[in-house]
């Protein structure tokens, strides 16, 4: 992104925007993808054709995937086309709140998601869609991502239908079919391997993994010593903190930066990182793509990446959108990379080689997913732009998925969702039509799959006595709950004691019988016990810093997680009601399902626990009057129905008449059986706690290490050297004399490491093999194991 602004006239520009601006590829009215080197003017030549828009009185969108840029790009916008009205729509903002409204923003700087809620709602923006002629999508690959990709295609395919006159704007730095999709868009495409600083490429070999630290310092010195900053990517948050360590202690400044920090610590360092105060910037792929930094050196750290099954060399796409952060124009001569891999790896699959070749990896449709296309589906229906089969398949008929001839059958998703009553058959002047169902509202509305409302609605009607912690397990296993909190071993014990004290009825079922009931089991269903113990203890603090600090997390997950649970809930609880019968139920100690959700809600949107919660129902009471309360030793709306408004007299903003008002109305609410007491929890009995039962093991033998080295993949080599892959990092276990050395620092600490396991397996080693084969044993009866669950068993 350039960081000046100036004019056309005024700019000395590269020979490609030359060619843009004098061919008209940004006015002629045609959809166009660019694709252009990181750093060479793609947001330039975007503002000018926004500006070509805005002179003519029409409405721009440009999209962006990070919030942060969103940000950056509204506050300098509005200076650069001012007094036009400038206006920025994310989830930073409630709907109500946003600086400047749809219906007045000329130009609207969004998220795709946010694009894609307008569509799904189109009635409700028809004041200004059709006024939209050019949609400028930054970061175009994104349509191949696999959970935001299918949004964002499904987003353009209606906008393209509502305002069939809108220009398509596609801009990206990595995409190995820009012919293809300037087809799908019935538009053109231009691409420029020029850039403003060139790019050199290194390769830092390493024998042993533990000598990868010295040569990050060692590149990061020389570059420093040169007058350059470095961005250093890696693939964890906590790598990210410990290498920041690592150089702050060779004498460098040193920070670290990734998606569990607050927005306001992230935005700190990037400012610190620009002004030079930080000569080293230590990241996860949260600096990838959007911001604009002064950096001359770039170093992936780690060349790996987890898929979710595995840890896979990354795409070439990811490298290079990482490599493109190097290089300040008017300040660099060259932007410099360096690549720290294993040395042995020239002599294996080359991948490292090649990535310097910028060979990029295809963009694939996310909607030849079914589960992603469903949604679609039910999101085309329930806006009424769709009513037939015919017309969804002509529809989606326009998707790339369909040009990719990987687009999933439309007749047995419409099947699958009338089945599951999301979707409705109905006759209208004797032709039948397709209508969404509440479920199918419900899944539209909130912005969630089918498959989440299917789980959430089964699960419902299945268990209506279900716990506080059951709803909030319920909410983390979907797939749109975001973010899911991992577990590590060494908490195993102390997230089932945690467990063991929670009341719940789904921690009673048989290990088999749970995991088929939420459709997960393993790692994924530990991070769903843990993250639903972060919701809870959530609902019971308020204070996302001291949750963080007694969950093991970052404050800003729990924010993230606070906001994702709020949204799910909210959709359950309309569920819920849905499945609610319509009769008339006498109020009783007995909480209804409903109810209960709703309350969860209310619990998770202001961090209050079901006590104090009840204070809120009281007219006049916020979250902060119920917590002064609280602190005043009125916990709920019991003790307020018996307070004597003396007592509230004497706590600030508090008078005698509204006291009185507050204690009357308490009174009244307790007589009609909103009673605190109704939301309370028994303790769980022994039968409903999750243990983590203890295994007999071999002293020497970790079992979780055990566990891991059975997932790693083992090459022989000669002269007794085994190379290990399927880890964060490639290793090598050489054996001498009967003994086996590893170059990893675990076994450096003294401790037999799952790649010295993974080759005594590989061996076949009789102790081990036996080992393994009880870790893999499956139990249908068992009790809840937190162990088994780790293990993956």
């Amino acid at each position: 992104m350039d960081s000046d602004i100036v004019s056309a006239a005024d700019r000395v520009l590269s020979p490609a925007q030359q060619f843009i601006l004098s061919s008209g590829l940004l006015t002629i009215g045609f959809n166009c993808i660019l694709q252009m080197p990181t750093g060479s003017g793609k947001t330039w030549l975007a503002e000018q054709a926004i500006e070509d828009i805005l002179s003519r009185n029409k409405r721009a969108i440009y999209l962006t995937p990070l919030r942060a840029l969103a940000s950056e790009l509204t506050g300098r916008w509005q200076q650069r086309f001012q007094p036009r009205a400038v206006g920025i729509f994310t989830g930073d903002y409630a709907t109500r709140a946003y600086p400047v409204p749809y219906q007045q923003a000329q130009l609207l700087v969004m998220t795709p998601e946010k694009l894609d809620a307008c569509t799904r709602s189109w009635r409700s923006h028809w004041h200004w869609l059709p006024e939209v002629d050019l949609v400028v999508v930054d970061e175009v690959h994104l349509l191949g991502d696999p959970h935001r990709g299918p949004r964002l295609e499904g987003a353009l395919l209606r906008l393209m239908r509502l305002n069939p006159f809108v220009k398509i704007l596609g801009l990206s730095a990595t995409l190995g079919n820009r012919h293809e999709l300037a087809d799908w868009l019935g538009g053109v495409e231009y691409a420029s391997t020029w850039r403003p600083v060139p790019l050199s490429w290194e390769v830092a070999r390493y024998r042993q993994a533990q000598d990868k630290p010295a040569l990050l310092v060692q590149a990061a010195h020389r570059n420093i010593e040169a007058g350059g900053q470095t961005l250093v990517f890696v693939q964890s948050r906590r790598r990210a903190e410990s290498l920041a360590k690592v150089l702050q202690a060779s004498g460098l400044l040193a920070a670290h930066h990734h998606a569990g920090l607050e927005h306001a610590d992230r935005r700190q360092t990037e400012s610190a990182f620009r002004s030079g105060e930080i000569a080293v910037l230590v990241a996860t792929a949260t600096l990838e793509m959007g911001l604009n930094l002064p950096v001359r050196q770039v170093i992936l750290y780690d060349l790996q990446g987890f898929d979710g099954v595995d840890f896979v060399p990354l795409s070439v796409n990811s490298v290079w959108q990482r490599a493109g952060r190097a290089g300040r124009p008017g300040l660099d001569p060259t932007g410099e990379v360096v690549l720290i891999a294993p040395q042995w790896d020239r002599h294996g699959d080359g991948y490292v080689d090649q990535y310097s070749e910028g060979r990029f990896e295809p963009i694939y449709s996310g909607l030849s997913r079914a589960i992603a296309l469903s949604e679609q589906v039910i999101a085309e229906v329930a806006s009424g732009l769709c009513r037939t089969i015919g017309q969804l398949e002509s529809v989606f008929a326009q998707s790339l998925a369909a040009k990719q001839r990987s687009l999933a059958s439309i007749s047995d998703i419409v099947a699958e969702m009338l089945q599951a009553d999301m979707l409705k058959e109905v006759d209208y002047e004797g032709k039948t039509r397709l209508r969404a169902t509440q479920l199918g509202y419900i899944a539209t509305r909130h912005m969630i799959s089918p498959q989440t409302v299917l789980l959430f609605k089964r699960i419902l009607e299945q268990s209506p006595d279900l716990t506080f912690l059951d709803l909030l397990i319920l909410a983390a296993s979907s797939e749109d709950c975001q973010p899911l909190i991992p577990v590590d071993f060494e908490v195993l014990e102390e997230l089932g004691q945690a467990l063991s004290h929670e009341p719940s009825r789904l921690l009673n079922l048989p290990h088999l019988e749970l995991s088929t009931l939420l459709g997960h089991d393993g790692k994924r269903l530990l991070a769903i016990l843990q993250t639903a113990l972060i919701g809870r203890a959530w609902t019971r603090l308020g204070d996302s810093s001291q949750v963080a600090d007694s969950q093991g997390c970052y404050a800003f997950e729990v924010a993230c997680l606070r906001e994702s649970m709020e949204r799910l809930l909210t959709a359950m609880g309309a569920i819920a009601a849905h499945l609610a019968p319509d009769v008339d139920i006498p109020l009783t100690d007995w909480v209804p399902l409903d109810e209960k959700v709703r309350r969860l809600t209310h619990m998770v949107s202001t961090g209050l626990d079901e006590q104090t919660v009840t204070l809120t129902l009281v007219k006049g009471i916020g979250v902060k009057m119920a917590r002064q309360l609280r602190l005043s030793g009125l916990a709920d709306i019991e003790d307020l129905a018996l307070a004597d408004p003396s007592e509230l007299v004497s706590l600030p903003g508090i008078g005698h008449k509204r006291a009185s008002q507050w204690v009357k109305e308490a009174e009244d609410m307790v007589d009609c059986h909103s009673s605190a007491y109704r939301y309370e929890e028994s303790a769980p009995s022994d039968r409903m706690q999750a243990h983590l039962q203890g295994r007999g093991w071999p002293d020497g033998i970790e079992p979780y290490r055990l566990r891991r080295a059975m997932a790693l993949k083992v090459q022989g080599q000669d002269g007794g050297v085994y190379r290990i892959t399927g880890g964060l990092d490639p290793h090598r276990v050489r054996m001498r004399q009967g003994q086996f050395g590893c170059d990893c620092q675990d076994f450096a600490k003294g401790h037999l490491c799952k790649h010295v396991l993974a080759v005594r397996l590989f061996r076949r080693d009789t102790q081990l093999k036996e080992l393994s084969a009880t870790i893999s044993e499956q139990t249908s009866t068992a009790e809840l194991d937190l162990f088994r669950l780790w293990m993956g068993a």
